[in-house]
């Protein structure tokens, strides 16, 4: 499940939830799948299963591909730790 926020004016910003698919993570970022169309620069809430034991993760869409049916969002993370990166790549590789 991703929340999804957009700023509309002076410090607001409006927000949905969305299903959604991690498909990869690099260095610096992810990329999510989903159907619903997004924008470059819009900030992502990304919100696991609480089995996984990682924490909501906040990524900003610098990238959008649109490959069999569903939008492709490469997105930057922010503020994440180490650890918390490598049990993100961990989670997304035993899913696969």
């Amino acid at each position: 499940m991703i929340s999804i926020y957009q700023w509309e004016q002076a410090g607001s910003f409006a927000g949905q939830n969305a299903d959604a698919v991690l498909n990869d993570v690099s260095e610096d970022g992810l990329q999510v799948a989903t159907t619903i169309p997004l924008e470059k620069d819009m900030f992502v809430v990304i919100h696991f299963q609480q089995d996984t034991s990682l924490p909501p993760m906040t990524a900003r869409i610098i990238r959008i591909e649109r490959k069999e049916g569903l939008f492709h969002y490469g997105c930057l993370l922010s503020g994440l730790a180490l650890y918390q990166r490598l049990q993100l790549k961990e989670y997304i590789e035993s899913h696969a």
